[in-house]
C-alpha cells in the first residue's frame, strides 16, 4: 500500500481527537474561549449528558464578522503571532484549533456580537464550508455544538452513558468556576441546575458556595512566595479528606491544570497526616512567569511542563504544609481550670505507670493543687482563639455568625472560650468541655501527634537518654544483620546499640520521649521502616512516627488531671493537631444541643 495524503477533511477529523475525546473536553475549551473573551457569565445547558446537545452562552467581548469568518479555520488565532509568542503564553486559549476541531466533529453553530451593529452567525456541519449570515443577538458569544460525533461512529461508540458524561462535565467546570471566582457559572440540564454558582466576591466564597460553609471552616489560608513561584489560596486541615482528588484544584496562572508533579507535591504537604487514598480539598492558584511553563506540551493544555519540576512540586507542598501546620509564638501555660466550682476524684496511676515526657514533670509537682496558674505566659484560651483565627476561612459577619451547631463533628478542632479537662473515660479517652459542646479526644494518638511534633522540631530536638539497664532486643538472623549494617543510621533515631550475640542487639540509648515505654516495638519497627523504604524523606517519617507511636501514652493508661491537661495542651499547641500521623481523627464533637435531643430535651 503506498503512501498518500489524506482528504482535508479527514485529516481534520483525525486531529480534532487530540483536542476533543468527550462531552467535557468541548466544554472545556469553550469555556476558556469565553474566559479569554473577559465574560462575567457563563451559561452551558446540555442535553442527554452534553452527548446529544451542548450549548454555550456568554457576555463577553464577542467577535467582529470578520474574526467570526476565520474563527473555524485551522490554527487561526487572535491571541499568538510568532514563534516567539508561544514561550509566554498569558491566555488560556491560543492554538487556533478548538472550533475547527469541535466543527469538524459536529453540527456546529456559533453566534456572536461586539454589541455595536448586527451581530455574526456562522454554521459549519461535520468540517464543511462555513455559511456566513449577519444575525441580531446581544453582546456576547453562543456556541451550539449539536450531535457530537455523528460523523465519526467508532469515536461515538466510546462515549459513556449521559450520566457519567454529565458528572465528567461537572467536575470540568466546578475545577474552572474554582480558577475564576469572579466569574458566574451556571450548568443545566432539562430545566435542573447541576451547578449554579454566582459571582463571587473571592476564592473563599466560591470554595463555600461548592463546599458549604461547614466546611469552609477546615481550610486554611495559603500565602507563599518562594523564587519563582508564588501560591495562593486555600487547604482543608488533614482532618477533612475526600476519596478522590476531584477536590483538589490547582491552576497555573489562571489555567487549570492537571499535574502528576503538582499532586504529589500536594500529597508531600499531607503526608504522614491523612490515610492512603484519602484527598484533603485544595484550591491554588500558582504564579509564575510565562516564559517558566511549557503549556504547549499537549492539545488540551491542561498537561503543562516547568522548566525546573523539582522545584515547582517543592513549591506547592512547602506552600501548602505552611498552611495547614500551626506553631504558636508563646504557649506554655495548661488549660486553666474552670472559674465554676469542680471538684474531681484524681486517678492514681498504677505502680507499673510513670508520666513518659518531660513536658509532664510541671504536672508532676503541680499535682497536689487543684488550680493551675497561668503565670505570664498566655493561656490556653487565648491560645485557643488564636488557633480558631487561624483555622476560620470565613471573614467574620456580625449579622451573620456561624453558629456553634454548624460545626461539623469531625474535621474541625475545638473552638474554646473556656477549656475544662472533664475526665476521663474508659481509661482512652479524655473529655473536653467547651460552652457549647463536648469533645471526645483519643488520648493515645493526641499525644502521639504532639510526640512527634516535637520530633520534628530542629530548634528544640529531644535529648538522648542513657538506659539505666540496657535493653536488649532479640532479633531473627536477617534482621540481625539488617541492624548490624544499619547501627549507624539508627543512631540518629537516638538508637544507641551495638551487637549481642549472633541475633540480638543491646540498645544503650534512646530518645528521651522513648525512655521507659515499648524501646523493643519501637527499635523493630525501624528496622521494617528502613528495610521497606528508600532512604530519604519517607523512610524519615515511618521512623519517627514509629517513635511517636511507641513513646505515646496507651489505652488503658490512667492519667491523672494534671496530666491529661498537660496532655491536651501539648496536643492542641502542635503544629498538626487535627490528625494522628497514620491521618486518624483524633477528636470529635458533640454539641449539647444533640446531646439533649438524645435525651428527649427538645
Amino acid at each position: 500500500m503506498g503512501i498518500k495524503v489524506l482528504d482535508a477533511r479527514v485529516a481534520q477529523q483525525v486531529a480534532a481527537g487530540e483536542v476533543v475525546d468527550r462531552p467535557s473536553s468541548v466544554v472545556k475549551e469553550l469555556v476558556e474561549n469565553s474566559l479569554d473573551a473577559d465574560s462575567s457569565r457563563i451559561e452551558v445547558e446540555l442535553e442527554d449528558g452534553g452527548t446529544s446537545r451542548i450549548l454555550i452562552r456568554d457576555n463577553g467581548n464577542g467577535m467582529p464578522p470578520e474574526d467570526a469568518k476565520l474563527s473555524v479555520l485551522r490554527h487561526a488565532t487572535s491571541k499568538i503571532s510568532a514563534v516567539e509568542d508561544i514561550e509566554a503564553v498569558n491566555t488560556l486559549g491560543f492554538r487556533g484549533e478548538a472550533l475547527p476541531s469541535i466543527a469538524s466533529v459536529s453540527a456546529f453553530q456559533i453566534t456572536t456580537s461586539t454589541g455595536e451593529g448586527a451581530g455574526t452567525k456562522v454554521v459549519v456541519d461535520g468540517g464543511s464550508d462555513a455559511e456566513i449570515s449577519a444575525t441580531g443577538t446581544p453582546k456576547g458569544t453562543t456556541v451550539l455544538v449539536d450531535r457530537l460525533f455523528y460523523n465519526v461512529p467508532a469515536r461515538r461508540a466510546f462515549l459513556k452513558g449521559s450520566r457519567p458524561e454529565r458528572a465528567s462535565i461537572t467536575e470540568t467546570l466546578t475545577h474552572i468556576a474554582v480558577a475564576h471566582p469572579k466569574v458566574a457559572f451556571r450548568l443545566t440540564e432539562k430545566g435542573r441546575d447541576y451547578l449554579s454558582l454566582p459571582e463571587a466576591g473571592d476564592l473563599l466564597e466560591r470554595l463555600a458556595q461548592i463546599q458549604g460553609v461547614a466546611k469552609a471552616r477546615a481550610l486554611r489560608k495559603v500565602e507563599y512566595e518562594s523564587g519563582a513561584f508564588k501560591i495562593s489560596g486555600y487547604a482543608a486541615l488533614p482532618s477533612l479528606t475526600e476519596g478522590s482528588r476531584s477536590h483538589q484544584t490547582v491552576s497555573v496562572n489562571g489555567r487549570w491544570v492537571r499535574g502528576d508533579n503538582l499532586h504529589r507535591g500536594l500529597d508531600d504537604a499531607y503526608r504522614a497526616t491523612v490515610p492512603g487514598g484519602r484527598y484533603p480539598p485544595v484550591a491554588v492558584e500558582i504564579e509564575v512567569d510565562p516564559r517558566r511553563v511549557d503549556v504547549n506540551v499537549h492539545p488540551t493544555k491542561q498537561i503543562i511542563r516547568f522548566s525546573d519540576e523539582r522545584a515547582a512540586r517543592a513549591a506547592i507542598a512547602a506552600a501548602v504544609r505552611s498552611a495547614i501546620e500551626w506553631r504558636p509564638p508563646n504557649a506554655s501555660s495548661a488549660p486553666r481550670t474552670s472559674e465554676r466550682a469542680f471538684a474531681q476524684d484524681r486517678l492514681a496511676p498504677p505502680p507499673e505507670y510513670r508520666p513518659k515526657d518531660n513536658e509532664y514533670a510541671a504536672a508532676r509537682a503541680a499535682e497536689s493543687s487543684v488550680a493551675y496558674s497561668s503565670g505570664t505566659s498566655k493561656s490556653l484560651r487565648e491560645v485557643r482563639e488564636e488557633i480558631y483565627a487561624a483555622s476560620k476561612p470565613t471573614k467574620e459577619r456580625a449579622e451573620a455568625p456561624l453558629a456553634a451547631e454548624e460545626l461539623p463533628e469531625r474535621g474541625a478542632l475545638p473552638r474554646l472560650e473556656e477549656l475544662r479537662v472533664i475526665g476521663q473515660l474508659g481509661a482512652g479517652y479524655i473529655l473536653v468541655e467547651e460552652p457549647e459542646a463536648m469533645w471526645v479526644v483519643d488520648q493515645h494518638v493526641a499525644h502521639e501527634r504532639a510526640i512527634l511534633d516535637r520530633l520534628h522540631d530542629a530548634e528544640n530536638p529531644a535529648s538522648i537518654q542513657s538506659l539505666l539497664v540496657p535493653e536488649v532486643v532479640e532479633l531473627s538472623p536477617g534482621d540481625a544483620e539488617l541492624a548490624a549494617g544499619n547501627l549507624e543510621e539508627l543512631a540518629v533515631y537516638g538508637f544507641e546499640a551495638e551487637p549481642f550475640g549472633p541475633r540480638s542487639v543491646r540498645v544503650m540509648a534512646v530518645i528521651s520521649t522513648l525512655a521507659d515505654r515499648d524501646i523493643v516495638g519501637a527499635f523493630k519497627n525501624a528496622l521494617a521502616a528502613i528495610s521497606g523504604t528508600d532512604p530519604g524523606r519517607r523512610r524519615e517519617d515511618h521512623i519517627l512516627a514509629t517513635i511517636a507511636c511507641h513513646s505515646a501514652v496507651k489505652m488503658g493508661d490512667r492519667l491523672s488531671q494534671p496530666e491529661m491537661e498537660a496532655l491536651i495542651k501539648s496536643w492542641l499547641t502542635s503544629r498538626l493537631p487535627a490528625t494522628c500521623p497514620h491521618g486518624r481523627s483524633i477528636c470529635y464533637r458533640t454539641s449539647l444541643k444533640e446531646i439533649g435531643r438524645k435525651l428527649d430535651r427538645h
